[in-house]
């Protein structure tokens, strides 16, 4: 009877060990496979112009510092964002290695103004207008990530893509001299991310993360300064873009 009662005792102890590593198992692979979800966040956007004039006609070298200095300012500021997310894993072990695809939505739409800014000795004023518009952004991402079973961080860098409306205007109230540039450009840059995800049950996951994107050239092109000054004072045009993003957001693994 004892003999009975420790042959049952062995198989109840070893069904417990395999359902035990079955549970293990399944921990230790819940990241495999496709999945998609959305995000919400708040993005702060800064782009650079690095703006200038040349010494023609009407400008001299006497207020060329202080206006290219003007027609560089910063143009910042923040906007609401969202985002959809589709990607693959694949997991080994501890170790998560997959794909993602990125695509944002924002209105971010910011203007500098400067101005009034005395610039010569006959009290001419002018006044800058920057303006830089952004509205999406998309990115792919090859990623890797670190598994703790429910809870996995991930960091991952690719290229990105977006389109941007870039806008200046001059002005100076001592003459109708004026001077007005306006593009709009598909531009490449790259993206980086970095983050964290929990599982909750039944496939899904919140995450939080933190997206970086630069783009180092959103515009190029020049124009002139308008009547009555000569056509040989040429505005040259250079800025970058770079945007950081946080977001929380709830992903569905399929």
């Amino acid at each position: 009877m004892r003999g009975l009662w420790g042959v049952a005792g062995a198989v109840c102890a070893m069904m417990s060990a395999n359902a035990a590593y079955a549970d293990d198992s399944m921990s230790d692979n819940n990241w495999q496979g496709f999945y998609g979800g959305a995000a919400l966040g708040g993005v702060y956007g800064k782009s650079s112009p690095d703006t200038t004039v040349s010494d023609g006609t009407y400008f001299d070298t006497l207020n060329i510092d202080l206006l290219n200095n003007t027609f560089q300012q910063d143009v910042d500021g923040f906007a609401i964002s969202g985002s959809g997310l589709l990607g693959y894993n694949v997991q080994d072990g501890n170790l998560v290695y997959g794909i993602e695809a990125d695509l944002t939505a924002m209105n971010y739409s910011k203007t500098e103004n400067s101005g009034p800014t005395r610039y010569n000795t006959v009290a001419n004023d002018f006044f800058v207008s920057t303006k830089v518009e952004s509205k999406f952004s998309f990115s792919i991402r090859p990623r890797v990530g670190y598994s703790f079973g429910d809870t996995m961080i991930h960091v991952a860098a690719g290229p990105s893509v977006s389109r941007f409306n870039y806008k200046f205007n001059f002005s100076d109230d001592a003459s109708p001299a004026a001077a007005s540039f306006s593009t709009e450009e598909t531009v490449f840059g790259v993206s980086s991310n970095i983050g964290v995800s929990h599982q909750i049950g039944d496939g899904w996951s919140l995450r939080g993360d933190y997206v970086m994107t630069y783009y180092p050239d959103i515009v190029d092109g020049s124009n002139l300064l308008s009547a009555p000054a000569g056509n040989d004072d040429v505005f040259s045009h250079d800025a970058d873009f770079q945007s950081h993003n946080i977001r929380v957001g709830l992903i569905k693994r399929f």
